[in-house]
């Protein structure tokens, strides 16, 4: 007799259980439905770049006593579109001074130079922050070193 209760009450637990779960299902579907929300629709893709170019830079490298090479380079900054390439071409002085004056100050101090030998990278990423400066977070993609030249003395 004992088994039998306890099997009624086990089944009357799960039959509750059961009963339950049933309903916290499918008895207020009218009141939980799920809003749909829409997506934003994708930015539109970038067209294709614009690049312009900024004139040689030539830069002294100073040893103890004098001039121990030039350090020619050849810069093009990657652009958005072609009106932020007029607004560019536009502050072409400005830039070609903080192109000039950021290289000048990174080769002085030794940051950009190892063994005679210049650190592109570095040099790079120097450009590509001051030319956003100049310029503005958004207008410049990235500065690209065309041609560099080390000529000894």
């Amino acid at each position: 007799m004992v088994k039998i209760l306890v099997l009624v009450l086990v089944a009357l637990i799960f039959g509750g259980g059961g009963f339950g779960a049933g309903w916290f299902l499918f008895a207020n579907q009218g009141e939980h439905h799920e809003e749909k929300v829409e997506e934003p629709p994708p930015p539109p893709p970038p067209g294709p770049p614009v690049f312009v170019n900024i004139g040689p830079l030539t830069v002294p490298v100073l040893g103890a006593e004098r001039i121990d090479q030039f350090v020619t380079l050849m810069v093009a900054l990657e652009l958005t579109d072609m009106a932020t390439a007029e607004a560019v071409r536009a502050q072409a002085p400005r830039l070609t001074d903080a192109f000039l004056t950021t290289i000048y100050g990174a080769i002085a101090s030794g940051k950009v130079m190892s063994g005679g030998v210049l650190d592109v990278a570095q040099v790079k990423s120097k450009l590509r922050d001051a030319a956003s400066k100049v310029l503005g977070k958004d207008m410049v993609r990235d500065a690209l070193i065309q041609v560099v030249n080390q000529r000894p003395m």
